[in-house]
């Protein structure tokens, strides 16, 4: 995750804000910018194992009207279900725990359903706009 935002988006010439997802003051802080897209964390950190607190993450998203997007590779579907949480939008590596070796490379995007894109079509275009 910290190459995939601190580097990779950068040649789409997005930007990314790096905060720590445990203290939800830096999150609230982050969000009060309106450029801010959404919020991205994982459920259950790596390498750390730091567990998200991902209904307190969605209130704050779904207070500004952005996403919370969770990467679950580490937890699984098994053990956490995060739309049940609040997320809005959840990947998964395939690639790891999910197919259970790293003979085959592919990923899982899953929608809630829940997150209103159309409320500000100029954060979302290509989703909320023809």
């Amino acid at each position: 995750s910290i190459t995939q935002f601190g580097k990779t988006i950068k040649k789409f010439g997005w930007e990314c804000t790096f905060v720590n997802v445990d203290d939800l003051s830096q999150v609230r802080e982050a969000v009060r910018d309106t450029s801010v897209r959404l919020i991205f964390a994982e459920s259950i950190a790596n390498p750390g194992g730091v567990v998200s607190d991902l209904s307190a993450l969605a209130e704050i998203a779904h207070e500004v009207h952005i996403p919370l997007v969770i990467d679950n590779t580490l937890a699984t579907p098994f053990l956490c279900r995060p739309i049940e949480f609040g997320a809005d939008l959840v990947v998964h590596s395939t690639t790891k725990f999910l197919s259970g070796h790293g003979s085959a490379l592919g990923g899982v995007v899953v929608d809630s359903g829940r997150f209103a894109w159309g409320r500000q079509p100029e954060k979302f275009p290509s989703l909320a706009k023809p």
